[in-house]
């Protein structure tokens, strides 16, 4: 199964062809975008995938921009709220929820982190992928160094969370998601699994598509689950 984790920038812009063009050329089998936005251009990229067999559900309704998740396989929409949705996959008896983190710092972030952390505590015997621009890192994940909500990214795996860029990163995949305009990488955009799925996870690996940041399609790297 393929899996994207994907940031458009501002719900795609101009460069939604382009974005369009990559989800389908790539013929992913899950997708979730982050900064979404249900407008024209939401409403295209909603009309493409529909029109190759893909259902889908955006978290945000009314133009705020939020997570989206599309697959081939059937999904039941278990929960929306802003910058939040969670569907789930009967086919694969697994749950996805795709997050779009605040990225300032400050209460609304604290307590979005807070509904991850209670989430994934409550669903540890379940099969779960959490996933999307998480908008933190920790000192590791930074090339200078510098923490966003880092203890909320530990706490994760001490609820023995999996991030798979951890588990099985492929060897030239450049771990950096975005980068400042000064130059420093961040590690923002993550997928962690429950603990029941790493059973499965022999042959799980994972890599950030530097090439469509550095094409300017969008100013972050894709994550590609395979």
């Amino acid at each position: 199964m393929r899996i994207l984790n994907f940031n458009i920038r501002f719900g795609g812009e101009k460069r939604t062809p382009k974005i369009v063009e990559y989800l389908l050329k790539n013929d992913f089998d899950m997708i979730v975008l982050t900064e979404f936005i249900k407008n024209d251009n939401g409403q295209e990229i909603i009309h493409k995938l529909v029109n190759k067999g893909y259902k889908t559900q955006p978290s945000n309704e009314k133009g705020g921009m939020g997570s989206f998740i599309a697959c081939k396989d059937d999904f039941v929409t278990k929960n929306v709220m802003d910058r939040w949705v969670e569907v789930y996959i009967p086919k694969m008896d697994l749950y996805v929820l795709g997050v779009y983190v605040p990225d300032q710092a400050g209460t609304e972030k604290n307590l979005f982190w807070k509904k991850i952390l209670d989430y994934a505590e409550k669903n540890l015997d379940k099969n779960v992928l959490i996933t999307g621009d998480f908008n933190s890192c920790t000192k590791y994940d930074s090339s200078n160094k510098t923490e966003y909500n880092a203890n909320d990214l530990i706490k994760l795996e001490e609820l023995e969370y999996i991030d798979l860029w951890k588990y099985n990163p492929t060897e030239d995949s450049d771990g950096y998601t975005w980068f400042h305009h000064s130059g420093t990488g961040f590690r923002l955009d993550y997928a962690f699994v429950s603990p029941k799925l790493i059973p499965t996870l022999e042959d799980v690996s994972i890599y950030s598509d530097s090439q469509i940041r550095e094409s300017k399609i969008s100013d972050h790297s894709p994550i590609v689950v395979i």
